[in-house]
């Protein structure tokens, strides 16, 4: 079976330094995977890659069986991919509802004209971002907060927001950097089960990059470590986990 992502290769240049060195990674449907690793490794170097937002100076990565290594990040994005950021890119002073909204704009189909001239197919689309809107809303738990401006919210819930307005996009694969950020251990325990669910229910791939181990061990079927930009250990999370290179170069002795 094709993986839904599969990375080959990837080399990424700075100058005279290498970010990263041939770097593999795969990654099927309806599967989460982990990318960890030290400070500094290369982690948000391929989520670059991955969403378009660097290019490489070798290697490929292919989504879908599609080679897409110099595609841009928006047909990307409307082929299936999503991501999170470790910083918060929510608008405060838009609603829940707003925030999720804004990230539905490949949905519409309607251009300024006919939202001007309040077109029925302009009020069709509208609706339909709505109803998106609401229930990737819904389904981590924030439905009772749509109306509520993002400012508003706890820490944890405007992370929940954050996946919601993923989710809106109804991706394929799904990337998070660092989601766990700043969350107490229930927090992070709903939001293992909201990403199980995401998997299960809606066959999303997810691709994490987290800090938290526990929250790896909990999630992640497959990890790949990565140490000063090139690959030191793949597989089953277990047992990457328990590789005694791995807990030198990452986890510490005690891992």
């Amino acid at each position: 079976m094709t993986p839904l992502l599969s990375v080959s290769e990837v080399t990424v240049r700075f100058g005279g330094l290498s970010a990263t060195r041939d770097v593999d990674l795969e990654l099927d449907a309806g599967v989460v995977g982990a990318l960890i690793g030290p400070n500094g490794a290369g982690k948000t170097t391929m989520f670059n890659v991955i969403t378009g937002a660097q290019a490489v100076s070798a290697g490929h990565v292919h989504f879908a069986g599609t080679d897409i290594t110099s595609a841009p990040p928006v047909r990307r994005a409307r082929m299936g991919m999503a991501r999170t950021f470790q910083n918060l890119s929510l608008v405060p002073t838009l609603t829940a509802l707003e925030n999720v909204g804004v990230g539905v704009g490949r949905f519409r189909r309607t251009g300024l004209p006919g939202a001007l001239l309040r077109l029925p197919s302009t009020r069709r689309t509208d609706q339909a971002v709505h109803e998106i809107a609401l229930g990737a809303l819904e389904f981590v738990g924030l439905g009772s907060v749509a109306a509520r401006s993002a400012g508003e919210l706890s820490y944890g819930d405007r992370r929940r927001l954050e996946l919601a307005r993923a989710l809106a996009m109804r991706p394929r694969l799904l990337l998070l950097d660092e989601p766990t950020a700043g969350m107490g251990p229930a927090e992070t325990d709903e939001l293992a089960a909201t990403i199980r669910r995401a998997t299960s229910e809606l066959g999303i791939a997810v691709l994490v990059v987290e800090h938290d181990m526990s929250f790896v061990r909990a999630l992640a079927t497959r990890t790949t470590v990565l140490e000063f930009g090139s690959v030191i250990a793949t597989g089953a999370t277990d047992d990457v986990l328990a590789n005694p290179r791995v807990a030198a170069a990452y986890l510490g002795s005690a891992a």
